[in-house]
């Protein structure tokens, strides 16, 4: 018997622990657990300042009645916002089938398809309502990754002089004729730029003496037969002009005229992104965009990071609405964003200021070409912008590798008195 008591208890300690495991599971069985809430988040995919689109879900008939409604916000509040298209959004899609599809289907929705780029998976259309364009969502949701306004995209004006405020210094002296001497670029440059193209994505380029002997293709994406305004052939004469009058930084590059402004100077974020990939495609090696938006858009955005992909330099002004963010496509990351400083080196009055912005360049009284064979004296970022995108030229004719400008230029650029926010890395320089 006392051999066997420890078996014995052995076999009734099983017994207990069993029960209490049958127990719990009862237990169990017999209460539903609390859930647990479940936090969710969402990366930003649109720049601060730029409504979320909205993408409504398809319902569900299983759903149970609310005595409560959410408040939503109306789909054609994120699409008609200031500084946008009346009446027009900008569909980008999961595939190029996708966008195909919608395609097919947009005329029996009411949707007019104004344009459309199967490589940016992204459609330009114009509505009379929105109820279409929200029921297309509900049903083709997994279709669409973005849904926003088309914003319009200007040659930037400028403000009354000498208007200053938080975000600039109000430099005003002029350089006329002097800004490539500030920036190291005096001297004999026939040959700078030879065997580089530069896209000039603006308001299309006239013909002018200082461009007599360039290299200029055309192609005009506006195409209404309006008269050309003459922003577009300042910033030619600027990358490539070669006269006594008007001499460009580098004028044996050749030029690819990309007309996307009309008379008045307007285009959009469609026309702009559209351009940026034509002139990839192309041949580009740099962009010049002298002009911008209030806002950005996945559309944009892809269509500079297809450049980028392709060792493409993008040039683009930080505008000059005296603003502390810079215009787009100028805050998108890798772009070579442009200010401009006056003759003194003080930030022009006009000047946007803003976090990312790499460089300034002379853009105050700047003498350049325009329609009708004449000269004028203009400022804007615009002009810092065209100077910049001459020295990119005629850098990546001597040899060097695209991807390395931007630092090369940050490190060479003479430091300014002024935050970073205000003139970025300082003065443009023509590295030796």
């Amino acid at each position: 018997m006392r051999h066997r008591l420890p078996a014995i208890l052995f076999a009734t300690a099983i017994v207990l622990m069993c029960g209490s495991v049958v127990w719990l599971m009862v237990e169990m069985m017999g209460e539903k657990p609390a859930e647990m809430p479940v936090a969710t988040s969402q990366a930003r995919t649109t720049p601060p300042g730029i409504p979320t689109p909205i993408i409504r879900p398809k319902a569900t008939t299983s759903a149970p009645p609310s005595s409560t409604t959410t408040a939503t916000v109306p789909l054609i509040a994120t699409l008609n916002v200031p500084d946008s298209m009346p009446n027009e959004a900008l569909l980008t899609f999961r595939t190029p089938e996708a966008l195909a599809a919608f395609r097919d289907r947009a005329a029996a929705l009411g949707l007019e398809v104004l344009g459309y780029d199967p490589k940016l998976r992204t459609a330009r259309v114009r509505f009379r309502d929105t109820k279409a364009l929200e029921r297309d969502l509900n049903e083709h949701a997994a279709d669409y990754t973005h849904v926003g306004p088309n914003y319009i995209a200007r040659i930037p004006s400028l403000p009354p002089e000498p208007q200053t405020d938080t975000a600039n210094a109000g430099g005003h002296a002029p350089f006329r004729s002097q800004g490539l001497d500030a920036i190291g670029a005096a001297g004999n440059r026939s040959g700078w730029g030879q065997g580089v193209t530069v896209a000039v994505i603006d308001s299309g380029i006239a013909a002018h003496p200082s461009l007599k002997n360039a290299q200029i293709t055309h192609i005009d994406l506006v195409n209404d037969g309006s008269t050309m305004n003459g922003h577009g052939t300042a910033m030619a004469s600027l990358i490539a002009g070669n006269d006594e009058s008007v001499g460009g930084v580098a004028p044996a590059a050749k030029l690819l005229d990309i007309r996307v402004a009309d008379t008045h100077g307007d285009s959009n974020t469609s026309l702009l992104s559209s351009a940026i990939v034509k002139a990839t495609d192309l041949g580009a090696r740099v962009i010049n965009i002298s002009l911008g938006s209030a806002g950005s858009s996945p559309m944009l955005e892809e269509a500079v990071r297809y450049a980028q992909s392709r060792n493409v330099v993008i040039v683009a002004a930080a505008g000059n609405e005296q603003q502390t963010t810079l215009s787009w496509p100028a805050g998108i990351a890798g772009v070579l964003s442009v200010g401009a400083v006056d003759a003194n080196g003080t930030q022009a009055y006009f000047s946007n200021s803003g976090a990312g912005l790499t460089l300034v360049a002379p853009g105050v009284g700047i003498v350049s070409g325009y329609t009708d064979s004449k000269l004028v004296i203009g400022s804007g970022t615009s002009q810092a912008t065209a100077i910049t995108s001459g020295v990119v030229a005629s850098l990546l004719a001597r040899g060097y590798y695209g991807p390395n400008i931007i630092p090369l230029l940050t490190r060479t650029a003479e430091p300014l008195k002024a935050p970073a926010t205000a003139v970025g890395a300082g003065l443009l320089q023509l590295p030796k």
